[in-house]
């Protein structure tokens, strides 16, 4: 969202293939930076719910501690099905993307930029994140590696609470500039009626769409849900969730015994009046 504000909403439509050369093989052709976010690359072993996350690919990329072993797992998926049609949730998939953006980045600003400064420097800083939020794991266990992008980071609750006013209350202003993208971050946060991602497989079909899940209430979820709406939100491995309601207020919990239970907070968050933007 960031990348797009500085140099427009086009560059989610770039493509894999000419920012990462290990990606010409033909599975990859056409797969976009916004088909990596969306989990859509259409490169999979099965599009079971979360099965190939937990499946032995994935394990070698998590284990995977050089650029070219993590890479190597990330790519390794075999192509089934055209991009942007079939949803698997892959964490290589926002490696790919991240790796894809950086070397947006470096044509635009040169080398030796990095994806990972510009996000510390220009959006979370500004956002009032830090120190402790503003580092992150990356590949060969060096500072000059390539940032994780789909894990790696560490958050205390201020930081995660302030990212989390960024995107719902604050509408990506930070610092009183904006920065992150009106048009993406409407669509990510479920607003754009027009762009609300892919459907999930799964026992609870959730939307997906840049990174972000999203689940719709209604008044079959609770009686004083008297109009439909989504919440959108953020999911970790374990036990995170990070939900930007609609009325502007967050709710964040961070566990590790694979409870996601968070609907009677939608409840309560309901109860609010709306907060400031949103």
């Amino acid at each position: 969202m960031h990348l797009a504000q500085k140099y427009g909403p086009d560059v989610s439509e770039e493509l894999l293939e000419d920012h990462i050369p290990e990606a010409s093989a033909p599975s990859w052709d056409d797969v976009t930076i916004d088909h990596a976010l969306d989990m859509t690359t259409g490169n999979y072993s099965s599009a079971g719910y979360q099965a190939d996350e937990a499946g032995p690919t994935m394990s070698s990329f998590f284990l995977a501690e050089t650029y070219t072993d993590k890479l190597t797992a990330a790519l390794s998926y075999p192509h089934k099905a055209a991009p942007g049609s079939i949803w698997t949730y892959h964490t290589s998939d926002t490696f790919l993307a991240v790796r894809a953006m950086d070397d947006v980045l470096e044509e635009r600003e040169g080398a030796g930029s990095d994806i990972f400064a510009m996000l510390r420097d220009e959006v979370l800083e500004p956002a009032g994140v830090g120190p402790d939020s503003l580092t992150t794991l990356r590949t060969d266990n060096a500072p000059t590696g390539a940032p994780f992008g789909g894990y790696g980071m560490f958050w205390t609750q201020d930081d995660i609470a302030k990212v989390a006013k960024l995107l719902v209350a604050d509408d990506g202003v930070a610092g009183g500039t904006q920065v992150l993208h009106p048009g993406l971050l409407d669509a990510s946060l479920q607003r754009d009626a027009s762009d609300r991602g892919i459907t999930t497989g799964g026992p609870t079909p959730f939307h997906y769409n840049n990174g972000f899940w999203a689940r719709d209430f209604s008044s079959a979820d609770n009686a004083a849900f008297t109009s439909p709406f989504s919440v959108p939100f953020m999911s970790g491995f374990g036990g995170i969730t990070v939900a930007l309601m609609p009325n502007g207020s967050s709710y964040y919990v961070f566990s590790d015994n694979n409870e996601f239970a968070w609907r009677d907070v939608v409840a309560e968050s309901n109860k609010l009046d709306p907060m400031t933007g949103g």
